[in-house]
């Protein structure tokens, strides 16, 4: 397994819009095509964290080219150009599990 972590810094006065945006418009369309999150968590500091599962590095490349060219996706990304700042920041990393403790 891998793992994807995004972390946003948020534009804390839109959060609830951020939040509303993600659920309704961005989650279906990842679920849809195999993603499966694991947990997303907003810190006391104003940051998003999400965490995605994938099978290993291609399952992740199938399921972001087919999210990619979904037409729910375009309609989302026309409908966050009318919305306020989201966030000002975001990173990325990709992540294993660590060993086992012995």
């Amino acid at each position: 397994m891998i793992y994807r972590m995004r972390t946003y810094t948020a534009v804390r006065e839109n959060l609830g819009i951020f939040h509303h945006f993600f659920r309704t418009h961005l989650l279906p369309v990842q679920l849809r095509h195999g993603a499966r999150l694991v947990g997303r968590w907003e810190s006391e500091d104003g940051r998003v964290i999400a965490v995605w599962e994938y099978d290993d590095r291609a399952a992740y490349e199938r399921v972001q080219a087919a999210v990619a060219v979904d037409p729910a996706t375009r309609a989302a990304q026309e409908l966050r150009r009318g919305l306020p700042d989201l966030f000002i920041e975001k990173d990325e990393v990709f992540m294993r599990a660590a060993p086992e403790l012995d």
